[in-house]
């Protein structure tokens, strides 16, 4: 195997665990409209990056950040449901991205590739901020392990028990808009959606506790990266698109062990 070859296993790897393990997050608050939020908002802080020649990396975490800072906030204020507020963010922050991309004609290319991703295109420098962007939610859970469980299962409660549930719920966001935003080159802003989504279903489909569900995102989520890039180097697809099918793929055969499994359980409980 070539080094090109071992950045591009590693970029999906890290990518990929970190992606299942935000997803497991998102799902878990009940927010999973909030990933493909948040990665537009970070498209098109990354759009907004080209065209002021600012770092795309940091203009597009702080576009990403300041979406995910105001939709707890907008909701409350409002009385509107945070799905709703995020809808309404999600179809702005994609409209600016496109007028970005309209606009400066000369980079539209580069513009694009962020849209569908290349995974080809990452670089040795960009395999740290992955790192981090999966680690730091890892390290969450297990540091926090009482207080994240119990604002995942319900954050009234969690107030009830004395945990500064905001702050941890804020904070998640923001690591899941982290997450997001390293991502965006690699899967791409309109399909980043499925690898946050699809391995963190699948691993809730077949696990029944807490640690195996966190565990099995992040592994599936790195399953679904490596097999999506293996993909397309065999038939020379599109990277990005080659990861969403895979993760879909992942997901149907979960869905399906799931069926199988439970009517077996009803079957077994008949025959007593």
């Amino acid at each position: 195997m070539t080094a090109l070859q071992i950045k591009w296993m590693l970029t999906a790897l890290i990518g990929g665990a970190g992606c299942g393990l935000a997803g497991f997050l998102l799902i878990s608050l009940n927010l999973p409209f909030m990933g493909v939020c948040l990665a537009h908002a970070a498209l098109a802080g990354a759009v907004l990056a080209y065209f002021l020649g600012t770092p795309v990396l940091a203009t597009a975490l702080a576009a990403s950040l300041g979406v995910a800072a105001i939709v707890g906030p907008l909701a409350d204020k409002t009385r509107t449901h945070a799905n709703t507020v995020m809808s309404i963010l999600f179809s702005l922050t994609l409209g600016l991205a496109f007028l970005g991309i309209g606009l400066m004609q000369d980079r539209r290319s580069e513009l694009l590739g962020l849209m569908w991703g290349n995974l080809l295109l990452v670089r040795w420098a960009d395999l740290p901020p992955l790192a981090l962007a999966w680690l730091l939610p890892l390290v969450l859970l297990i540091v926090f392990a009482k207080e994240t469980k119990a604002v995942l299962f319900d954050r009234e409660i969690a107030r009830a028990c004395g945990i500064h549930a905001a702050a941890f719920y804020y904070a998640i966001i923001a690591m899941c808009g982290l997450t997001v935003t390293v991502n965006l080159n690699i899967v791409g802003g309109l399909m980043l959606y499925s690898l946050l989504t699809n391995p963190a279903v699948a691993a809730m489909q077949l696990a029944k506790k807490y640690r195996t569900a966190v565990a099995g995102s992040m592994l599936l989520g790195a399953l679904c990266a490596v097999g999506g890039l293996m993909l397309s180097f065999a038939l020379n697809w599109p990277a990005g698109a080659s990861i969403v099918l895979v993760s879909s793929l992942v997901y149907a055969a979960a869905l399906g062990l799931h069926s199988c499994v439970a009517r077996d359980a009803v079957e077994t409980s008949r025959s007593w």
